[in-house]
């Protein structure tokens, strides 16, 4: 692939990537590698929760004989191996045929001769690497998966030596231990621009790798930009991490500079900032660019992209800064947490809802809403679709808060159920009251919604409503169409409800108890 490759410039659709690669997304984003040219790194990344137990833990070993794998290595395992893996499909064979000696090294645009003896040593060296690991995922199924193993990834046997099978390999052969291969099979995969990663010097495509979830998360989420702490890209990039300034601008500029000037970048800024430690720190800032936006148009109108959050697009240690920043003025303080209910919080975070995206979601809604009976209600619905429909839980209870879908009457709620419980064993007059006319005024609301629906719409506009609201609901959650008709009519019913509620006008509740009590 010509270097040209890094300097196009004109229309977004010049920069379309032709040539997709799909790779998984949970081994991926930690490195392996040795990516700097001299020099031996120390790769352990131990990560704690609040109670100060072990939630990562990432430990890289290297075999003495061969050394640690470097720059030729990480290309053959992002370029061949990786490419290999998703050309046999899955569940993944055992061995996977990764071509000649010859054939890699013309694939890597290597000429042969010295170049194989670099590559089979290259080979060892990957073949070699031992990680500890201790680490969950979600799945492809959308399960929560757990890695807890020490291992090496694959064995490899070279042209002429003998397969598991008996046979006698006719090229080099990946054997795939299977910690290893269980994560191939059950993470998910995202695309990335396969000629780009050719392209691009190891250190510039790690930083691809590692950049491009944000990068994705800030398009799809319209914010003006990506952030990534300085400290977090080296842990997980191996990069030699610096604590002035001017070193750390020159080592960013090097990595930076092929993505500005491919256009994958329209702009990078480093903010002062500290890590949890006291140590000097960069917010690393990135203004998405053409070929990003090519990239993540592409991807999206496959539908290849993995499920994104707002969260993605921002290093974990900070909110989004409001603008800019220059070297020497320190990140704002985030704001004050927001108070909300605490008990939903947790019922929300229990979900897979990120905590951030919880107190925002909460501190939003109005007062009297009844959030646990709509999360209920999409548990129910979770819990009576076929395995793997819901590849997206926590993003689905997030729709039915953010449009207030009515949970349908026939639907027996904890709420309900505890209110019913109170009023017949009369534990409170008060409560057995409330629970009447609470569940009187749900009933008013319902009634009238489906009485302006079948009396005040004609025929045509009622059809129109709720064809448009399950075009509207089918696109934005495909997985729907997976599901039974019983279960689509309740959820299209229910939004068209919520249409109709901001067509007419309804009692209070005060009122509606002033006039019925």
């Amino acid at each position: 692939m010509s270097s040209n490759y890094l300097f196009q410039t004109g229309a977004e659709s010049d920069l379309i990537p032709l040539n997709v690669i799909r790779s998984e997304t949970v081994l991926s984003r930690l490195p392996i590698h040795n990516l700097s040219k001299q020099g031996r790194i120390n790769i352990e990344i131990r990560k704690r929760n609040e109670r100060g137990a072990v939630e990562l833990l990432w430990e890289v070993s290297y075999n003495e004989r061969y050394g640690q794998p470097r720059q030729l290595a990480y290309k053959l395992d992002t370029i061949i191996v990786n490419r290999r893996v998703e050309e046999a499909g899955r569940p993944l064979p055992k061995a996977i045929r990764i071509g000649s000696l010859r054939e890699i090294c013309k694939e890597l645009d290597l000429s042969e001769g010295e170049s194989t003896n670099q590559i089979k040593r290259a080979i060892h060296q990957n073949a070699g690497t031992y990680i500890t690991a201790k680490l969950n995922y979600v799945g492809n199924d959308g399960v929560e998966r757990k890695l807890e193993a020490g291992f090496t990834r694959y064995n490899v046997i070279f042209t002429g030596e003998k397969l598991p099978d008996g046979r006698r390999a006719d090229a080099v052969y990946l054997i795939l231990n299977e910690p290893y291969r269980e994560v191939l099979n059950n993470a998910p995969i995202r695309p990335l621009d396969y000629d780009y990663l050719k392209a691009l010097t190891p250190a510039a495509q790690r930083c691809y790798e590692i950049i491009s979830y944000r990068i994705f998360a800030a398009i799809k989420f319209k914010l003006p930009h990506a952030k990534l702490s300085y400290s977090e890209y080296c842990t997980f990039s191996a990069q030699q991490r610096y604590f002035d300034y001017d070193h750390v601008k020159k080592q960013m500029y090097k990595v930076h500079r092929p993505h500005l000037q491919s256009h994958y970048l329209a702009k990078v800024w480093l903010e002062d900032s500290t890590d949890d430690e006291g140590n000097a720190d960069w917010i690393m800032h990135y203004v998405p660019g053409a070929k990003a936006r090519a990239e993540y148009a592409a991807f999206t109108k496959k539908g290849q992209l993995i499920e994104l959050k707002p969260d993605d697009a921002v290093s974990k240690s900070g909110e989004l800064p409001a603008g800019p920043g220059t070297p020497g003025k320190k990140v704002k303080e985030s704001a004050p947490r927001q108070k909300v209910d605490e008990s939903l919080l947790r019922e929300l975070v229990r979900r897979g809802v990120t905590e951030t995206k919880a107190r925002k979601l909460l501190a939003s809604l109005p007062t009297g809403r009844h959030v646990l009976d709509q999360l209920e209600w999409g548990d129910d619905l979770i819990r009576r679709a076929s395995p793997g429909t819901y590849r997206n839980p926590p993003g689905f209870y997030i729709y039915l808060l953010e449009n207030n879908v009515l949970v349908p009457g026939h639907f027996e709620t904890s709420r309900k159920k505890q209110l019913q419980l109170a009023a017949e064993q009369e534990q409170s007059r008060v409560s057995a009251k409330l629970a009447e006319r609470d569940q009187a005024y749900m009933e008013y609301m319902r009634e009238t919604v489906d009485r302006y629906i079948s009396e005040s719409l004609n025929e045509a506009e009622r059809r129109e409503l709720y064809e448009s609201k399950r075009r509207e609901l089918l696109k934005q959650h495909s997985y729907m169409a997976r599901w039974n008709d019983e279960q689509i009519d309740d959820v299209i019913h229910s939004a068209v409800q919520n249409v109709v509620l901001g067509r007419i006008d309804l009692m209070s509740f005060e009122e509606f108890c002033e006039h019925r009590y």
